[in-house]
């Protein structure tokens, strides 16, 4: 039995304590995702990283990102990830060295989102393969001179009318979509039964990949597909 103090019930753990415990676990797995997790942080306190992290975030993004690389292959000159909030998806896609992937554009309505996204994935942004917008995704152009081969949308819950924004895309866009059955969240608008009504709702021209992940909480539906 040890004394060493216990950080059970603390309201904040110290900056520095985060900090060095990432280090750490980036030292320990190389992993250079880790180090820029470790540096944003530091430089952004007060960001909701610990929610944009957590083991259901990222385990819902490692699974759309398996299924994408089986289901489209490695190539994507140009992905836009829509609702891209603090770059995570990004970041996870950019990290894998299974994709080769030209361009990352993250899409959020909060322009607060920006700098943790490019501080997170600054290495990739200095490169000029990752850049944010804050846009509204019903206001952007599909189909422009920078128009994206791969659309990635993990928060179709939040939106309105999901199917009057997928319409804004052009026939046989590549997309890969997530949803939830989590309805007693406020901000879940749109939330869905099951993988059917989440299928009925997208009314995708053609689907490549669907699956459910259930969680503790909530099950989790994706569809891989073109609009």
């Amino acid at each position: 039995m040890t004394n060493t103090p216990s950080l059970a019930g603390a309201a904040v753990l110290p900056d520095d304590y985060v900090y060095d415990l990432l280090r750490g676990i980036a030292a320990y797995t190389a992993s250079p995702l880790i180090a820029d997790l470790a540096e944003t942080a530091t430089a952004h306190p007060a960001a909701a990283l610990d929610n944009a992290f957590n083991h259901k975030q990222v385990a819902c993004k490692a699974w759309l990102r398996d299924a994408l690389h089986l289901t489209l292959g490695p190539a994507h000159p140009r992905v836009w990830v829509l609702g891209g909030w603090y770059g995570v998806m990004a970041a996870m896609l950019l990290d894998d060295p299974r994709f080769d992937l030209g361009e990352i554009v993250s899409v959020d309505l909060d322009p607060a989102c920006a700098p943790i996204a490019r501080q997170l994935n600054h290495r990739a942004a200095a490169a000029g393969r990752f850049r944010t917008r804050c846009a509204d995704m019903y206001a952007l152009d599909y189909s422009g001179a920078d128009a994206p081969t791969l659309v990635i949308n993990t928060s179709c819950e939040h939106l309105p009318d999901p199917r009057a924004w997928l319409a804004r895309l052009p026939r046989g866009l590549p997309v890969a979509l997530q949803s939830n059955d989590y309805f007693t969240e406020p901000g879940h608008v749109s939330a869905v039964p099951d993988l059917d009504a989440f299928i009925a709702q997208a009314g995708l021209g053609e689907v490549l990949y669907a699956g459910a992940l259930r969680l503790k909480k909530y099950t989790r539906f994706m569809l891989i597909g073109r609009r």
